[in-house]
């Protein structure tokens, strides 16, 4: 106990130290601001000094590193060029998530230190990272889009008036979000810049906001071709409002994920939480039950939970997030391929595999996923091998608590001598666990137990004695029958075969997921083809790069043709469209093959004449998509649930059917 008291008073004062320091600080500041403005100033400065210093630390710190970098890629995202405030971001996410996991630490483990609470404190640690990083990142990129929905009005309102590109952008800044105000000088550096495309082409390698890259794009082409009237409106005017209206049903459409999925991943993973209360609440009902909870039943019943958790989990975040994921460097997987025995198997299975390393390698690509057909073969045996080797130990270990119980619990005792003394009941139990220690390895006969029994004189009832007998031989046998057998050897290499089918599946899977998304990036297109098809000079290969930055599923597709395009642009659109198989993205390809010989704004005329109800149409079909997802899933997010309930009830159920056929057979030989 005075261990654990001195662990909680430690983790206190890790929590409450920094806290009060920063109280202070902030005093102090508030004081020196008051009286000093330049003070003030300059402990800003010191403020983003300590910051930055704390950032770079952790970034050359080995075992810190590839997480800050992971968190960098997204803040990098909202944050192009501005690498005090992604520092500032990131270490305020990384406090806020120490904070929470060192209260999670103190609350469920250190209080009450065991096996099952050190699982679960690792599994809600990457869960609380996970969640709290997706918040920060989601919220700070629905800001964003909302400050660039409120830029875009203003430019439209300034351009109207004065004409001129750069001077609405200008205009535009003041009374912008700090947030905004960063990419809008950004973009009005690259407008008044002498060397417009050169910039335009770094700040797209750059940035990997699409909403920000079109802005640009509609900007530099009226700068470069000027403006023109379609329709009797000014075509720059008309594409900012249909781009504000695309940032508008992409704001609907995260708040509306946001909205429908909130709970599911609360339901999925708080469920693990209560399974230590429930272990104490049925043995405190049935003591029994120690037996079940502790063995090998109920250790396998909380792995099958964890599982269950956890692959729910991940599934509602595929289904829940539709995007392009940032490139990974895959270093230890590298490293791994480079040794002689690994390279050489790589090898061999390549050349016997040939055409399936192929069709590996074209749906990795099409998923936006930077790792080798080649390391994805190595991944997955990685996969086999750690679920083997844990398998094993999981084996091992059910043994060794299976034992353990059957050594140190005779909860037994009061049901079988019918005693009902405390006293009595707690030297009849010692007996029983002195008996199986003295004889567990041992063979013994039941009427030697007995004579033991006489010999303590502890129980004067000849059946009592003859009863208890029974349940330490009982004991016994099942203590000498905890060892590793065969059957688990081929449980444990089934579950290894499962793990290296696992990724294979998942990729199945994520090509499914993506595939929901088809008709609304097809929908994008159409927006895109829309605002840039009456722009003078306009070609396929312009129209084709802002497809481009926003394609997920076509990503790859597109690319491509891209890449061939200059060798004989039909034939490079005639490849994309041979393979794809969607029906609106074969047709959109048909009108891009006709601008070769009609001008684009008659090849797309259909998008037009289909433009009055198209984004009416695609919030409906967005919101009928998200809810399609969301019934699919949430049932899922109730199965750990059920499982929780199972082991509540299922134990007591089976113990209170025994107790009730023990009673039957007292009652039968009594002779009533």
């Amino acid at each position: 106990m005075n261990v654990k008291m001195v662990f909680v008073m430690g983790i206190s004062l890790l929590i409450i130290l920094p806290v009060v320091n920063y109280i202070l600080c902030i005093i102090d500041r508030w004081d020196k601001r008051k009286n000093n403005t330049g003070a003030s100033l300059y402990l800003k400065k010191s403020h983003h000094r300590y910051i930055s210093r704390i950032y770079q630390n952790l970034l050359q710190f080995p075992m810190t590193r590839g997480y800050v970098e992971r968190i960098s890629r997204n803040y990098e995202v909202l944050y192009p060029g501005e690498p005090e405030m992604i520092a500032e971001k990131v270490m305020y996410t990384i406090f806020t998530v120490l904070l929470i996991c060192i209260l999670e630490i103190t609350t469920l483990f250190l209080l009450k230190p065991n096996l099952h609470n050190a699982i679960l404190v690792i599994y809600l640690v990457f869960i609380i990272n996970n969640e709290v990083l997706n918040y920060y990142i989601r919220t700070a990129d629905i800001k964003l889009l909302e400050s660039i929905e409120v830029f875009l009005s203003d430019i439209s309102h300034n351009y109207y008036i004065n004409r001129l590109v750069d001077d609405a952008i200008w205009l535009s800044m003041e009374g912008q979000s700090e947030d905004m105000k960063i990419h809008a000088r950004k973009l009005y550096e690259i407008i008044t810049s002498p060397n417009l495309k050169e910039e335009i082409a770094k700040y797209n390698s750059t940035t990997h906001n699409k909403y920000l890259k079109i802005l640009l794009s509609l900007c530099s082409g009226v700068l470069e071709f000027s403006d023109v009237k379609v329709n009797g409106q000014l075509l720059f005017t008309s594409n900012l409002m249909h781009l504000k209206r695309e940032i508008n049903i992409e704001i609907l459409k995260l708040k509306k994920l946001r909205h429908v999925f909130s709970g599911s991943v609360f339901v999925a993973v708080a469920v693990c939480v209560p399974i230590d209360a429930i272990q104490e609440f049925g043995i405190s009902m049935v003591p029994e039950l120690k037996g079940f909870y502790a063995g090998q039943g109920g250790i396998a019943f909380i792995t099958l939970i964890f599982l269950v958790s956890a692959f729910t989990y991940f599934l509602i975040n595929h289904v829940k997030e539709i995007k392009q994921p940032f490139p990974k460097n895959y270093r230890y997987l590298k490293l791994l391929e480079r040794i002689s025995i690994i390279k050489k198997a790589l090898d061999n299975y390549t050349e016997k595999y040939y055409g399936r390393m192929l069709v590996t390698g074209k749906a990795l690509k099409q998923l936006g996923e930077t790792i080798s057909p080649r390391q994805f073969i190595l991944k997955r045996l990685i996969y086999s091998t750690i679920t083997f080797v844990i398998g094993i130990g999981l084996m091992f270990y059910m043994h060794y608590s299976s034992r353990w119980i059957f050594t140190h619990n005779a909860s037994s005792a009061a049901r079988i001598s019918g005693i009902t003394n405390e006293e009595q009941i707690e030297a009849l139990n010692n007996l029983m666990i002195s008996k199986m220690n003295q004889y567990k390895k041992k063979a013994v006969t039941k009427e030697e137990l007995i004579s033991e029994l006489e010999k303590e004189n502890q129980l004067y009832a000849t059946l009592t004695n003859e009863k208890i007998a029974e349940e330490i031989l009982l004991q016994i046998l099942k203590y000498q029958n905890e060892y590793f057998k065969w059957y688990e050897f081929i449980i444990c290499m089934a579950a290894a075969v499962i793990a290296y089918f696992i990724p294979c599946w998942l990729l199945i899977y994520k090509k499914r997921v993506l595939k929901i998304a088809m008709e609304d990036e097809v929908n994008q297109f159409h927006s895109i083809i829309y605002m840039m098809m009456y722009m003078r000079h306009i070609t396929v290969m312009d129209i084709l790069e802002q497809m481009e930055l926003f394609a997920v599923v076509f990503k790859h597709s597109i690319q491509e043709c891209m890449n061939d395009y200059n060798s004989g642009d039909i034939e490079a659109l005639m490849k994309m469209k041979e393979r794809e198989t969607y029906p609106p993205f074969r047709r959109m390809v048909d009108n891009l093959i006709r601008c070769d010989s009609i001008p684009i704004d008659k090849a797309f005329d259909e998008i037009a004449s289909e433009r009055e109800n198209f984004h009416e149409r695609r919030k409906q079909e967005n919101e009928i998509s998200i809810q399609r997802r969301a019934d699919n899933v949430k049932p899922l997010a109730f199965i750990p649930a059920i499982l929780v309930t199972i082991y509540l009830l299922l134990p007591m159920l089976a113990a209170g059917m025994q107790a009730l056929e023990e009673f039957r057979e007292s009652v039968s030989s009594m002779g009533f």
